[in-house]
């Protein structure tokens, strides 16, 4: 073996593997998918129902960079794609170490955790192998051989992103009764509480430790109720809670008639309370997931309940000390 037949192996074993790992990290993020969306909309640039479409749209990217990689179709094009893609991705992560620092960046979803300094490592190792492999051409296929493996490629893109790992939460949309929440992710909810978990405060020498008691059973079908759907770190939830506990404490209003179904870590919790003047109020833990789904991704949102049935919903505009008071006496 000649050392051009060695440099042609080489350059053929690079391309593959930079193809495998751009599917190979789609596929990954497809596997958990949940916590990817989660994580593009912890930026608050799009809204939830937005962040899936687009989340998939990226995927699907990553997924036709990588075969045409592999099969060496429209070789330049894609080569090209693939180096201004792992720049963008190598930009975003800089931004991340610099104003946010998260411990992963789910570049492989959550099967393969690593953290942005990492991510950059393996981006800048992916951009000189490209380097290796830039003056390479596309493989001169036949013409319908051609046609199939890029109509195969496009396929494989839009069925596994958009119909494997479809988006309920748009489907859900459309199927909802109301406009504010997914009726049908909260009727799913009722019907299995196992997202749900009754938090417990227990305070011992001035630290309040947090008890997630998942036997309890919300029951919202005996009286009138609103429930506040919260993010612990949003800045708006707080704001809508203290005015709710305010009307409460005002108007001599049972507590009980005020919930709080709150996702965010154990102390997010309890400062979200101590900022609010909300401890003697009811708080859920409501799994994340569930959380986005049921309200598309908006924090706060009220749900105002009559013997379980929903009456209406909305935002902090809806939060009206005459409505109130009338509904919950």
């Amino acid at each position: 073996m000649n050392k051009e037949q060695i440099l042609n192996i080489s350059k053929t074993i690079i391309r593959l593997f930079v193809g495998v790992v751009f599917v190979g990290a789609a596929i990954s993020k497809l596997l958990t998918i949940d916590h990817f969306e989660i994580y593009i909309y912890s930026f608050h640039i799009f809204g939830y129902g937005l962040t899936t479409v687009l989340s998939r749209m990226l995927i699907a990217a990553e997924i036709l960079m990588g075969l045409g990689m592999i099969f060496k179709i429209y070789y330049k094009e894609i080569w090209s794609l693939t180096m201004l893609a792992l720049i963008g991705f190598t930009l975003f992560l800089i931004y991340v170490i610099i104003f946010r620092n998260d411990d992963n960046c789910h570049c492989f979803g959550d099967l393969i955790r690593l953290d942005p300094k990492e991510s950059i490592v393996k981006n800048v190792v992916s951009m000189l192998l490209l380097l290796l492999i830039r003056k390479e051409n596309s493989h001169d296929y036949r013409p319908r051989l051609k046609k199939w493996l890029v109509g195969i490629s496009i396929a494989v893109a839009i069925i596994l992103p958009f119909v494997v790992f479809p988006m309920d939460t748009l489907y859900n949309m459309i199927a909802s009764k109301d406009n504010n929440i997914n009726t049908v992710e909260w009727e799913s909810l009722q019907n299995d509480q196992k997202y749900l978990q009754l938090l417990r405060f227990e305070v011992v020498n001035d630290s309040t430790y947090v008890q997630h008691d998942s036997l309890a059973v919300l029951d919202l079908s005996d009286d009138t109720y609103i429930v506040n759907f919260i993010s612990a770190g949003c800045d708006f939830c707080r704001l809508g809670a203290n005015k709710l506990s305010m009307i409460i404490d005002h108007n001599n209003i049972d507590k009980r008639h005020l919930k709080f179904l709150v996702w965010g870590y154990d102390a997010d919790i309890v400062k979200f309370m101590d900022d609010t003047n909300t401890r003697g109020y009811e708080f859920w833990f409501l799994n994340p997931i569930k959380s986005l789904n049921i309200t598309y991704g908006k924090f706060p949102t009220y749900v105002w309940f009559d013997h379980g049935n929903i009456i209406s919903s909305g935002d902090l505009r809806d939060l009206d000390e005459g409505k109130i008071v009338k509904f919950l006496r």
